[in-house]
């Protein structure tokens, strides 16, 4: 792998300066999460493990509406699971009512085993509204937690924007309280949309495909010393967007390999598959101290479109090896945790992209479908099911579930064990675009639910912003103007810029009033933007050290083109004219170079919009061969080759 992939897999984790094991750590944590800390004893080391069914898993040979069976064998006559004999469905719990009957796939004997021991919940009929069958378009929705009414693609996804409002003082700046970063990944090489925040930042480690105990060997040395002045091009951005991975990589790598070389698994045996390799890698972190709060854990294959079962015995086949993995994995990592003491402090919640149809097809597999079950597991779940066996007579012309058969959208779930699991409180929530969907109060059991005394919210600071913006000035510069209602115990401000492809430079430190009633107005610059869309924000950081950001806002600075540039006459004597097309006004300069690359004369030049023409005597100027060049905004814009004859 080229390490430029390489570091991207892992991730870019932060440009904040940290050092771990005795080199030093930042100190910063908002005075908000400090008072969780010291109130809230054990929230804080909670964990959500999220296992993601890549594919689109069959719900409906998955759980067995055992109150509709014949309409099922009906609907799967060659690939339906049989209610008796060899092969048979197991039935889930006999004491639930006639609608939630459901018989488990004969390999979930795990699953049951769990349920019975008052470790795991079923969530029927789980989608979101303006379904869509793509994979991709539905990945995109669950990963992002949006629905088919959004019609682009978005770069955020719903637990990096949870991240980047819930933890202020850790987001982007690992500290004494957070040493590890937020989220961790495995399974999957490209970074999960789930963990990017509003700015499309990965808010966590890719691990897939690397041994966690060997990272920092890896990464070690890979970090370089700072340039002190990088070319303002794409080479350019380039090197600077590896300085900044490679160096803050370097340091997460030191902390994970420890947390990791300090972790153990216990006697318990995973199945010796992929997933079980993951899931075994957790636990190990955690018990190794890992701080991380979300881990996120793949299982492919699930797109059964043919060779779902085998031909005359649906029991057996590619789904069943699938589900024997996916529920052996997570008793294996449940029992693991037990044996380890840390059962209480983990939730895992499982979900795929889509169902299958209700009907087969003649592959003896399935097509695409819409809603299907989620499932989760744990010592804090609340055992039982949510909702009821869908109908399964009421499918579309396609075999597909109708839309009115959803129970429950997927951000339900989702925004519950972010509040009563996590600690999320609704001013979070809001932010992380989870505010509107509903609790579920029966996912956790009542004595495991954060009490709101303990939620974890936003301390906003005391500087109230009436408005902040951007905006491009004559002169090509970018004038940055804010406004605060008023002031309590406020430091500074500082103007924070950010191009695609760079890291986050603070460009600008602006004193403020500090204390003040009255609306106080205040305004910078940066006289030097880049070339292309610029990105500003405003960090507003008080007294003690907490830290507020307002949204950010776009420069866009058009590149200056010349066109129909010449000069003549060429060779001069005495003097020579210079002419071009310029797309817009600017400042420029013209540099002399001799052929030796000695700058022998500038020339500053007012360039106007449209047609320009220049004179410049050369008599003092000795013959011979010289390059002349056009800068604009500080980038080489033209160059020509300039004769002096005598």
């Amino acid at each position: 792998m080229k390490r430029r992939n390489f570091l991207k897999n892992i991730g870019k984790l932060s440009s904040a300066p940290l050092i771990l094991n005795g080199v030093g750590v930042s100190p910063f944590v908002s005075p908000g999460m400090l008072e969780f800390f010291n109130t809230c004893t054990g929230i804080e080391d909670r964990t959500l493990v999220v296992l993601f069914l890549k594919g689109g898993n069959d719900g409906l040979n998955t759980l067995i509406p055992i109150d509709q069976y014949d309409t099922y064998i009906n609907h799967r006559p060659t690939i339906g699971l049989a209610s008796s004999g060899t092969g048979a469905f197991i039935n889930l719990d006999s004491t639930l009512g006639v609608a939630e009957q459901i018989g488990l796939h004969p390999s979930m004997t795990n699953f049951k085993s769990m349920y019975e021991a008052g470790k795991a919940r079923i969530i029927q009929a789980v989608g979101y509204p303006s379904f869509n069958q793509s994979h991709f378009k539905s990945t995109d929705y669950w990963l992002s937690g949006r629905d088919g009414s959004y019609a682009a693609a978005s770069g955020d996804g719903w637990i990096g924007r949870f991240f980047e409002h819930a933890y202020p003082g850790v987001h982007g700046n690992p500290n004494t309280q957070f040493p590890d970063p937020l989220g961790m990944q495995f399974g999957d090489t490209k970074a999960s949309l789930s963990f990017h925040d509003c700015t499309s930042t990965y808010e966590a480690v890719n691990l897939t495909g690397q041994n966690p105990g060997e990272l920092f060997g890896l990464l070690n040395g890979l970090g370089t010393a700072p340039h002190a002045d990088t070319p303002l091009s794409e080479y350019g951005a380039e090197i600077d967007y590896i300085m900044s991975v490679e160096n803050s990589t370097n340091v997460y790598g030191e902390r994970i390999t420890n947390v990791y070389n300090s972790g153990t698994n216990s006697a318990v045996v995973y199945p010796d598959s992929y997933l079980g390799y993951q899931f075994s890698l957790v636990a190990r972190m955690l018990s190794g101290g890992s701080k991380t709060k979300m881990f996120m854990v793949h299982k492919g294959g699930f797109d059964t479109h043919a060779g779902q079962v085998m031909a005359g015995t649906p029991h057996i086949g590619e789904h069943a090896e699938l589900l024997t993995d996916v529920f052996d994995s997570i008793k294996a990592f449940h029992d693991d945790l037990t044996s380890l003491g840390m059962s209480e402090k983990v939730v895992t919640v499982v979900f795929s992209e889509f169902s299958r149809r209700i009907t087969e097809n003649g592959s003896n597999g399935t097509d695409h479908g819409n809603y299907g079950p989620m499932f989760i597991f744990g010592d804090a779940v609340n055992p039982g099911v949510s909702g009821t066996n869908f109908d399964i007579s009421q499918i579309n012309d396609s075999g597909n579930m109708l839309e009115t058969e959803i129970q429950h959208d997927y951000r339900d779930v989702f925004k519950t064990l972010l509040q009563n699991w996590m600690g999320a409180g609704d001013d979070i929530l809001e932010p992380a675009q989870m505010l509107e969907f509903n609790i579920m109060p029966e996912l956790i059991i009542p004595e495991q639910i954060v009490d709101p005394s303990c939620y974890i919210s936003l301390i906003a600071l005391p500087a109230e912003l009436s408005f902040f913006d951007a905006q491009l000035t004559p002169e090509q510069h970018v004038s940055l103007q804010w406004e605060t209602i008023s002031e309590i115990n406020v430091d500074h401000f500082a103007i924070v810029r950010m191009q695609e492809g760079r890291p986050e430079t603070e460009i600008n430190q602006v004193q403020a009033v500090g204390e003040s009633t009255t609306s106080q107005f205040y305004e910078t610059f940066d006289r030097e933007p880049l070339p292309g869309l610029n990105y500003y924000r405003l960090k507003m950081v008080d007294r003690d050290g907490s830290i507020k950001w307002s949204d950010w806002r776009s420069v866009n600075l058009p590149e200056v083109a010349l066109q129909h540039a010449k000069i003549y006459p060429n060779p001069a004597a005495y003097d020579f004219n210079m002419v071009f097309n310029s797309n817009q006004q600017t400042e420029g300069m013209v540099e002399f170079f001799n052929m030796q690359g000695q700058l022998v004369r500038t020339e500053q030049v007012a360039i106007r919009e449209g047609f320009n023409k220049f004179t410049f005597s050369v008599n003092n100027m000795i013959a011979g061969t010289y390059v002349a060049k056009i800068n604009l905004n500080g980038l080489p814009a033209h160059t020509f080759t300039l004769v002096i004859k005598r």
